[in-house]
């Protein structure tokens, strides 16, 4: 059995205490990870010279750990091991690192690189280059080396150190531990935006009251800029439809994952229309009636107006109208003549616009009345007063008192008819005499 050298002997058992130190000890690395996010951890793989290294750790339970032992390495033979991640999200990621190792011994090199391979682009940042050397410095023998390197990374990304070494010593090995430690994982954030309730198109603007676990500010956009617009922390409304609102959390230290956006939606809704009609009340044959109708608030639209014979308006209107409600929300049918007596119904409704809800006026609650035209009556003739009659006379006297003619009562053409009636009565009367007296001398002629 060949025994090494006693160099070789105190080299060998050297390197290993490195490499077992670098194990279990390593105080500015993050040691460990709570349970609860563990799983969630990226994992690390390692890749170098076959069967040359081992992977400690894959960094999902504790840091991520990778060693290297290759004897003989090669004099003067560059050999390259590597420590990469996959990056699940677009982010900025700070790795502390730690490499502790012995490429023996003269003309020691010690290289390490931060990579990143973003689909066919690969970018390699120097971090440590020392070396070759032979004197008694490092990297000539044993060495340690610390520090932070940030990953600027997006979604899908490759990302991690790639370290080399070689020597040119009769021992002719490379040995060392590379063992990454990432910050303790974020913390899972969660934004909470509460329902928004269906609102009229009025009643705005809406309240947002959205907040994130981390206790950041939450900023509001609106999907839905035909609708409503987000500022600061509410809505405005701004047509009837459908209103999306995006709630974000604003940015956030490392220590956060971003949390994922919530959306809310709820709908404008029509303005609720305050309806007031009117209509002739009492009306005559030939009259002219007309209706009214006056929305509020003020509105666009149309006002149908219609009659009809019966209460309950199911029968063929007797007269329809349509107007415009006027920039004061008011509206006028046109004039109805009604050509029959009875009571009319009044149907009157709006059709509503984009902003404002349909709206109808009960069959039955506004009528009129018609009534049959009067016929003038010619007023009767009045009889005179009878004029005072002459006084007795004066016993003491015996003068006859007279009526003085100032005193008497106005004639009137009654007198006229009554003295035309009499004295055709006289002429019938002495008609009638004379003709019976023709007849009785008749009479007697013919009896002699």
């Amino acid at each position: 059995m060949t025994v090494a050298p006693p160099r070789i002997r105190v080299l060998r058992v050297l390197s290993a205490g490195l490499v077992a130190g670098a194990l279990v000890a390593s105080p500015a690395l993050v040691s460990a990870e709570p349970a609860q996010a563990a799983p969630e951890r990226t994992a690390w793989t390692a890749s170098g010279p076959s069967d040359s290294f081992t992977l400690d750790s894959n960094g999902t339970a504790a840091p991520a750990q990778f060693s290297y032992d290759l004897e003989p390495a090669g004099q003067e033979q560059l050999r390259t091991w590597s420590m990469m991640t996959t990056a699940t999200q677009d982010s900025t990621v700070t790795a502390e690192y730690e490499w502790v190792g012995n490429h023996a011994w003269c003309d020691a090199v010690t290289l390490l690189d931060q990579v990143i391979v973003s689909g066919n682009d690969r970018t390699t940042t120097s971090v440590i280059a020392e070396g070759p050397n032979c004197q008694a410095l490092p990297p000539n023998g044993s060495f340690t080396y610390s520090g932070t390197v940030t990953f600027d990374v997006s979604a899908g990304d490759s990302y991690g150190f790639e370290l080399s070494g070689q020597n040119r010593d009769s021992n002719n090995f490379l040995r060392g531990t590379l063992r990454i430690g990432i910050p303790d994982l974020p913390e899972s954030q969660v934004i909470t935006f509460p329902e928004i309730a269906d609102t009229r198109l009025d009643a705005g603007p809406v309240a947002l009251q959205a907040t994130a676990s981390s206790e950041l500010p939450v900023s509001y956009a609106s999907t839905t800029p035909a609708t409503c617009s987000a500022e600061e922390s509410a809505v405005t409304l701004l047509a009837v439809g459908t209103c999306s609102v995006e709630a974000t959390q604003d940015s956030a230290p490392f220590e956060f994952d971003p949390a994922p956006v919530q959306t809310r939606s709820f709908e404008i809704l029509p303005v609720t229309t305050q309806f007031s009609v009117g209509a002739t009340g009492k009306a005559a044959i030939g009259d002219s009636i007309v209706g009214s109708a006056t929305v509020t608030p003020a509105s666009s639209g149309q006002v149908q107006f219609a009659v009809y014979s019966d209460e309950l308006c199911q029968t063929e209107p007797v007269f329809t109208s349509t107007a415009p409600l006027s920039d004061d929300g008011t509206a006028e049918s046109d004039e109805f003549f009604p050509e029959d007596a009875g009571t009319l119904f009044w149907l009157i409704s709006y059709e509503g616009d984009v902003p404002s809800t349909s709206v109808e006026s009960p069959c039955g609650d506004l009528q009129t009345v018609v009534t049959a035209a009067e016929i003038p009556v010619t007023p009767a003739p009045t009889e005179s007063a009878t004029p005072p009659s002459a006084t007795p006379d004066n016993p003491s006297t015996g003068e006859q008192n007279t009526v003085n003619a100032e005193s008497e009562l106005p004639r009137t053409g009654a007198e006229g008819a009554g003295i035309a009636a009499a004295l055709a009565f006289a002429l019938l009367a002495s008609g009638l005499v004379l003709l019976m007296t023709r007849v009785v001398a008749r009479m007697r002629a013919r009896r002699r």
